[in-house]
């Protein structure tokens, strides 16, 4: 397959604009729906799709002119997670590159210390990761939802959340269009900071602590460039994680993903942090670009993108509550996202809140209670499991406000004593190292940080 790869992705594409364009339906404002989904993000087209699927008569509205208009660059996804949802989903899905490498730097501003593992196992079906561009995959999902009999409506802006009392029965879409249009049941997957829930009062409004900003940028190279600099097989990529100096000091992360024929850099800390700081958020991007171990990798390369965007990072206790009468929130919007898992984590929950919507139509029941199967499939899952599991990480990031960047800087130091070659017995360079690493933090406050830390992963 691989032999094929660069061949098939454009006419991917080409094939999945083509299906959108081609079964793209005029909606009635008069009829009323089974359920209507804002957003035509992972979440909502997953949800329509198997809604759709399930016989619903589902009304998918996007406020951008294409799914994915307002994305920059891309991720990687987790193969088992969608091969679950989409069976063999590699062989239409316009991803870029199979990844069979993993690695984290830890920076500091002259240093690199490095954990990687790569394997051609990860190469055979049915994989373990892929890269993606945001638009492609966003523009995949939303043909594989029309193709199941889905009604999609782009550059429709959904200002409002309509209620029968307390029961939500509909939405309201801003001019041009000014209309109302009707379902039993409402799917909210607007992305992060959800303004409809807000004004609804679904949801709280944001706390600058549980929510990050993330600037990217795409840098063009040829793939043979990409896979010489990345140590790369042709058609493999590598996905590296960057912790320490990239944040300037805060808790916070950066990340490198390789697609076929460019790279993204990205980095982001919370905006509580950026507002404490007082800097833009573009300059952690220039930091890591000036960094003199990421030139080799960005000689030659032309900047063909750079974005923004906001990330839920609240956690577990973080997320708003996700069943109302006639109403489920999923994705984004719902604060389902940890560090591994974004894109997977928002098909899930769009596929659970099908389910939900499936069974509260065949009773005719709308209520809190029928919809709160949504709930429950999602604590049954993975999902929620690994949520309350790491409930305490964003509480303990904000009590180690110097975890990445201390933390990095000691161990940077320990190697680069270890690599350097002293005059002086093993015995003593090994107290020598200690006293050097300690200098910089008090041996029991290091332990008191480390409990901390473990009592949190589980």
């Amino acid at each position: 397959m691989l032999k094929e790869w660069y061949k098939t992705q454009q006419t991917k594409n080409l094939s999945n604009q083509d299906t959108i364009k081609s079964q793209l339906k005029l909606a009635n404002p008069s009829k009323k729906y089974d359920a209507i989904v804002v957003g035509a993000g992972p979440a909502g087209s997953t949800a329509a799709y198997f809604m759709a699927k399930e016989g619903l008569d589902v009304l998918l509205l996007e406020r951008g002119p294409y799914p994915g208009a307002k994305c920059c660059g891309g991720v990687s996804i987790i193969a088992e997670h969608v091969h679950k949802l989409f069976p063999n989903f590699w062989e239409e899905c316009p991803y870029e590159r199979i990844v069979t490498d993993q690695a984290y730097w830890w920076m500091t501003e002259d240093s690199i210390l490095t954990a990687r593992f790569r394997s051609t196992k990860l190469a055979a079906a049915p994989y373990n990761r892929f890269t993606i561009k945001r638009v492609n995959f966003y523009k995949w999902l939303t043909a594989k939802a029309i193709s199941a009999g889905t009604t999609l409506l782009l550059n429709h802006h959904v200002s409002e959340v309509l209620f029968d009392g307390q029961q939500a029965i509909g939405v309201h879409v801003s001019p041009p269009q000014n209309s109302d249009f009707i379902a039993d049941i409402i799917i909210l997957a607007d992305g992060a900071n959800s303004m409809l829930a807000e004004r609804a009062k679904l949801a709280p409004q944001i706390s600058p602590r549980n929510f990050a900003l993330y600037v990217k940028e795409t840098i063009a190279l040829p793939a043979k460039v990409i896979e010489e600099r990345f140590n790369l097989l042709p058609g493999h990529g590598t996905i590296i994680g960057l912790i320490g100096y990239p944040t300037a000091g805060f808790n916070g992360t950066g990340s490198i993903h390789t697609f076929k024929d460019s790279f993204n850099i990205n980095v982001g800390i919370s905006l509580a942090d950026l507002a404490k700081a007082g800097f833009n958020p573009n300059d952690l991007l220039e930091r890591i670009k000036k960094h003199p171990h990421m030139q080799p990798l960005l000689d030659g390369g032309t900047t063909i993108e750079y974005g923004a965007a906001l990330i839920p990072e609240g956690g577990y206790y973080a997320m708003p509550e996700l069943v109302h009468p006639g109403l489920m929130i999923i994705g984004d919007a719902a604060s389902l996202v940890n560090g591994v898992h974004g894109i997977n984590l928002a098909m899930w929950s769009g596929f659970f809140a099908a389910r939900a919507a499936y069974a509260a139509k065949a009773s005719r029941d709308f209520s809190v209670k029928k919809l709160s199967l949504y709930r429950t499939l999602l604590d049954e899952s993975f999902v929620l499991q690994d949520f309350k599991a790491n409930a305490g990480a964003s509480k303990l990031l904000k009590e180690i406000p110097y975890l990445f960047d201390l933390y990095t800087r000691m161990a940077n130091e320990t190697a680069y004593h270890i690599t350097k070659i002293y005059t002086m017995p093993k015995r003593e360079k090994r107290k020598f190292i200690f006293q050097k690493v300690t200098s910089m933090q008090p041996i029991l406050k290091t332990i008191r940080d480390v409990w901390k830390v473990l009592k949190v992963m589980r």
